[in-house]
């Protein structure tokens, strides 16, 4: 089963971090998602916090659908303690990752997902582009994990999504999941279903 940490930017991905992340692990940093704005600064922006831990961290670039097969980069994730999955595309990221020997060892993983990035492990996320719901990875189903957008979008989002009980990170928020989800930060928060605030 998969555990996973959600950071809403990186102004907290330190929170996340220090949840999943010790002097003894070996983290892969994937870049996938970040294709489209540039991996070298994206990598940048977490290796620090990552040797400040004493970590051990490699960089996947991981961009294409050959490299989700590619024998040599799954295998690096699969042996990682820790996957960071940094912020950009996530529907680059689910393009590249879905129905590929790379999801399926994220399936298995310990996580660490940066922004709207997080919304790719469901079995349902949002398109960005305009808040609808759309097929994700599939590793939970009962929640859909969405960043915040415009109050415009978000009131679609929320009625787009019906019954189904909507997670909105700030960027302020840290949340938890290891078949149970539990709030770490939720400054910014907000958790709603028909519309309607509920508890996560």
């Amino acid at each position: 089963m998969v555990r996973a940490v959600f950071v809403g930017s990186l102004d907290v991905l330190d929170e996340g971090l220090d949840r999943t992340v010790t002097s003894s692990s070996s983290v892969c940093v994937l870049a996938t998602a970040a294709a489209f704005r540039g991996i070298d600064e994206a990598f940048e922006e977490v290796r620090g916090r990552l040797v400040a831990r004493g970590a051990t961290v490699h960089a996947i670039p991981g961009t294409d659908r050959a490299s989700a097969s590619d024998d040599d980069t799954v295998a690096r994730v699969a042996l990682a303690d820790v996957v960071v999955l940094l912020d950009g595309a996530p529907l680059h990221a689910r393009s590249v990752w879905r129905h590929s020997p790379l999801a399926s060892v994220l399936a298995g993983s310990t996580l660490v997902c940066v922004g709207a990035t997080g919304s790719v492990l469901g079995a349902t996320m949002i398109d960005p582009r305009g808040g609808a719901p759309t097929t994700g990875l599939g590793l939970f189903s009962d929640v859909v994990v969405s960043a915040a957008v415009s109050v415009e979008q978000s009131a679609r989002t929320r009625v787009l999504v019906g019954h189904q009980t909507l997670v909105e990170l700030g960027r302020g928020t840290v949340v938890e999941y290891d078949g149970h989800w539990r709030v770490v930060d939720g400054r910014d928060l907000e958790v709603t279903r028909d519309g309607a605030r509920v508890e996560l």
